[in-house]
């Protein structure tokens, strides 16, 4: 199965590219700071039946990404996908 990471994940694009990956087959990582949205996200999804996790990491920690991209291929192994649009407070 290829997998998507999603950075930036939110209710509006990042949800829907889920939602269109997801339905094609694709495992979904989502990824962005706020873990209780992104656990909502997931669970939304996988009441769609799309296989789909989150990972909480700011865009802006080196060492958060670093981190959260290591737990995404532990869980799911190579990243077939990456989409990339965050919207960090700066």
């Amino acid at each position: 199965m290829k997998t998507i990471a999603i950075v930036g994940a939110g209710t509006g694009l990042g949800l829907s590219i889920a939602k269109k990956f997801g339905k094609n087959g694709f495992q979904v990582a989502l990824v962005a700071r706020n873990e209780e949205k992104l656990n909502k996200l997931a669970a939304e999804l996988q009441e769609d039946g799309i296989e789909a996790a989150a990972f909480a990491a700011d865009v802006l920690d080196k060492e958060q990404i670093k981190s959260a991209f290591n737990a995404i291929k532990e869980k799911y192994g190579f990243i077939d996908v990456l989409e990339y649009s965050p919207v960090p407070s700066v």
